[in-house]
């Protein structure tokens, strides 16, 4: 077994352990403090193979939550990937959807390339649709030996529940 970190006490990781439970289970926040916990009894080494992190990035989360205890280990703001349209151009796809609620994704992102001068990729704009609170519905196709008369008989015949 590796030798025991300065950086490590049996309080750091009491203090670990409430304030995992103050967040739940699924949070980043929550892996680094499961990742404090458990180099108290493992060492640093081995855990930092099984969290798949280095060493040393181990040791910094450590440091920040001893430092400054919860507030260093939360992703600092804006450190999300930002997205290609902004508002204005948001407003040109929903109008776009709203004119014609039957366009494809490629035809928006065709448009988002003539109108905004911007080059989005289809999941990008699947986002952005979903950002919108627009859901992309396709129409299940019809069987190529499916009987339409006995389809609509079927449908008049059977009952509403």
């Amino acid at each position: 077994m590796s030798r025991k970190s300065v950086l490590l006490s049996e309080g750091l990781s009491k203090e670990a352990k409430s304030e995992l439970k103050k967040f739940g289970a699924n949070a980043l926040v929550c892996r680094k403090l499961e990742a404090i916990i458990a180099a108290c009894s493992y060492g640093i080494t081995e855990v930092a193979k099984v969290f798949n992190v280095t060493h040393m990035t181990l040791r910094s989360w450590i440091r920040r939550f001893s430092e400054s205890r919860i507030e260093q280990l939360k992703a600092p703001p804006g450190s999300h990937r930002k997205s290609i349209l902004n508002d204005s151009d948001r407003a040109i796809i929903r109008g776009i959807i709203d004119e014609n609620s039957q366009v494809t994704i490629n035809f928006l992102v065709r448009k988002a390339q003539e109108i905004c001068g911007k080059k989005i990729s289809r999941s990008s704009m699947h986002r952005e649709i979903q950002k919108l609170k627009y859901s992309y519905i396709t129409p299940r196709p019809q069987h190529y030996k499916q009987d339409s008369e006995k389809v609509e008989t079927f449908k008049k015949t059977s009952t509403e529940s």
